[in-house]
């Protein structure tokens, strides 16, 4: 039959694309075309033949007729996924263990953690097992089991993208290690790259790992260790999101249509299993487009979420169409509100305090991340005694030491306490060195020369001093030399092919960078002084007035137009004296707020917003200043970045209305 012959069909076909974006499944386009629900797999060879000579249309590998250049991008990629990885025991998980365990996790798209860990698997490792992954009885038996790895292990896969090589096999495994404790299965969206990379690979059906990195040009230095395997996927995965990409994929679920054995019969979103079909459609009565915080409840009155927005009403809207238990840590959220409650507040930085402040108070069931900051460590220094040692404290004391932090991440502070142990010729034991008990009895560390031996005599007063003041500098920011040691152990674990030893060094060197960048933070905004914030109001023909003293919010003022300058300077001036009478000590209650403040004055230093003030202060000039800002350029919309802390109290703002 002749092509015009089937020229309707094809106008039909190519006018219903177009309307859906660009790219339609398969399936769609044979309901459409021929009118019929039934079968599409009788449908689809006349489909195909229909379409074999339209000009415009083409088949992808996701199952898509498309027009050129088309890309489905109502589902973008997920920037936060893990690659995962394990070595097992042999081939049936309800049988057989987990020996290894390889993650490598990504967040907006970089590469943040590497994470690999032996398994005890509680039995003999079968000799193939053992030939094939060069790991052995010697090498397990000290190891972990799975059941002291297990949070670990989930805090990383926690909502995130699953992304391996012939994945199911490794999610069969770690459910049946999960099962074995009574936890419950992994329910996270996953993509599987073994079959997506048969669909975009011209070479071989289901092809290994291996012809697959050869197909790609990426070079396998190690095979069949789980962190090794993991990393080797993520490249893949990089490469393969290029090839996806180039013929129009451009959201997730594109690429797992592609990677399905079977394509999926897509259904058209409804109600059925997303939020509209828990939530009040009242929820949304007169909620405001502007920055602010929204306040979610439950049947009982308690506050079970708290989050900010840029726009309050599109932000609460947006949850009426979320999948219902779209992440594990959210599961049952949506079930459970009853009522919700917003707080406008006029700027996107006083959403970030104000929902900081209400986490910090109410401890939400669904606010998982920094809620407990009493438990952030500082790192302590003991001047006072005769040979200072450095170590982890929760508690700041008014003993004369030297106290730096505290740091929101304990794994990083516990990592660079051990750095400057190995690196630095420091004791590490308890001895107070205040007694005679205190001296003799030399312990193993100068054995190994980690310590110099004050113990014993061995160690000079003034170079042991020297080092305490290098180990002060390296803190804040001074790390050459730390740095170089761990560069140096690094470069030699690569040059023998250590993968694992190098793998743990980069994450070591990685965790030291953060926590020392973070007391960079601290002692910038000791530097600060004192700066006036001018900020939109929620009230309208105000502004709010955020007066900030070393780091801290120490005053809010609400300025409205009716007020007189007078009344305005005297109420800042006494702010302004009470700051300065303060002891401004940054502790467990105020780390949040200092991040979050220094890192917004950062990003807008010489912002017209933002007033330095130095003593002596003109206060009704300031008054005068801020009337005579307009209203573009006040700081409204614009946060200072993604890892802005929860967890902050402080009082509710005056006002001079």
């Amino acid at each position: 039959m002749a092509g015009h012959d089937y020229q309707g069909l094809h106008e039909r076909a190519e006018e219903f694309v177009r309307a859906e974006g660009g790219a339609v499944p398969e399936e769609l386009l044979i309901a459409h075309v021929f009118g019929n629900g039934g079968n599409a797999a009788l449908w689809r060879p006349l489909l195909r033949q229909i379409l074999d000579a339209h000009e415009r249309l083409s088949l992808r590998a996701d199952g898509c007729w498309a027009l050129p250049n088309a890309r489905l991008d109502r589902d973008a990629i997920p920037g936060d996924f893990v690659v995962l990885d394990l070595e097992t025991t042999g081939l049936k998980p309800a049988q057989q263990r987990v020996v290894e365990v390889g993650l490598v996790c990504f967040a907006d798209g970089a590469q943040i953690e590497s994470f690999g860990s032996l398994v005890n698997p509680e039995r003999r490792l079968p000799s193939y097992i053992a030939r094939l992954t060069r790991i052995d009885d010697s090498q397990l038996i000290g190891a972990p089991r799975f059941v002291q790895l297990a949070d670990e292990i989930l805090a990383r896969l926690e909502g995130k993208l699953l992304v391996g090589f012939n994945l199911s096999f490794d999610i069969g495994f770690l459910n049946a290690e999960l099962k074995r404790m009574g936890r419950p299965a992994l329910i996270n969206e996953r993509l599987d790259l073994l079959p997506l990379a048969a669909r975009l690979l011209p070479a071989g059906r289901r092809p290994g790992l291996d012809g697959v990195c050869r197909a790609l040009g990426i070079e396998v230095r190690e095979r069949h260790r789980a962190l090794a395997d993991a990393e080797l996927t993520a490249l893949a995965f990089g490469k393969l999101l290029a090839l996806a990409r180039e013929q129009g994929m451009g959201s997730l679920e594109s690429l797992q249509r592609a990677a399905a054995g079977e394509v999926p019969v897509p259904r058209r979103r409804g109600d059925v299993g997303r939020g509209r079909a828990v939530l009040a459609h009242d929820h949304l009565e007169g909620i405001p487009h502007t920055p602010g915080v929204y306040v979610m409840r439950d049947a009982r009155d308690r506050v079970i979420y708290v989050g900010k927005a840029k726009d309050l009403r599109n932000r609460v809207a947006s949850y009426y169409s979320q999948p219902l238990g779209y992440t594990r840590k959210m599961d049952g959220l949506l079930e459970s509100i009853a009522r919700i409650e917003t707080v406008e507040t006029g700027s996107e930085l006083m959403a970030l305090l104000v929902e900081s402040q209400l986490i910090r108070r109410y401890q939400p069931q669904y606010n998982r991340q920094l809620r407990n900051s009493e438990s952030y460590p500082y790192i302590k220094i003991d001047i006072s005694n005769p040979w200072p040692r450095v170590a982890l404290t929760r508690q700041r004391a008014n003993d004369g030491a030297v106290y730096l932090g505290p740091f929101r991440v304990a794994s990083a502070a516990k990592t660079t306490v051990d750095l400057i142990h190995d690196v630095f010729p420091l004791r590490s034991c308890t001895r107070s060195f205040r007694t005679a008990r205190s001296y003799g009895s030399p312990c193993l560390e100068l054995a190994l020369g980690r310590c110099p031996g004050p113990c014993v005599g061995s160690a000079d007063r003034e170079e042991y001093r020297a080092t305490v003041h290098r180990v002060v500098a390296f803190l804040h920011g001074a790390q050459d030399e730390a740095i170089e040691r761990l560069h140096q152990e690094l470069a030699h674990a690569a040059d023998t092919l250590d993968f694992e030893k190098a793998a743990r060094l980069r994450d070591r060197m990685r965790r030291v960078q953060q926590l020392v960048l973070s007391q960079q933070v601290l002692d910038e905004a000791a530097a600060q002084g004192t700066v006036l914030i001018v900020t939109p109001s929620p009230a309208a023909g105000s502004r709010e007035l955020l007066l900030v003293y070393q780091g801290r919010l120490w005053a809010q003022l609400r300025l409205c137009r009716a007020d007189s300058d007078d009344e305005a300077a005297g109420r800042l001036a006494r702010s302004w004296r009470r700051a300065e009478n303060a002891v401004a000590t940054v502790d467990h209650d105020s780390l949040d707020e200092v991040h979050i403040l220094t890192r917004w004055l950062r990003k807008h230093a010489g912002h017209p917003a933002l007033i330095p003030l130095r003593a002596p202060v003109a206060w009704p000039q300031v008054v005068v200043s801020v009337r005579r800002l307009s209203d573009a350029d006040l700081l409204a919309s614009e946060e200072p970045g993604a890892d802005i802390s929860e967890g902050q109290r402080f009082a509710e703002p005056s006002t001079l209305c």
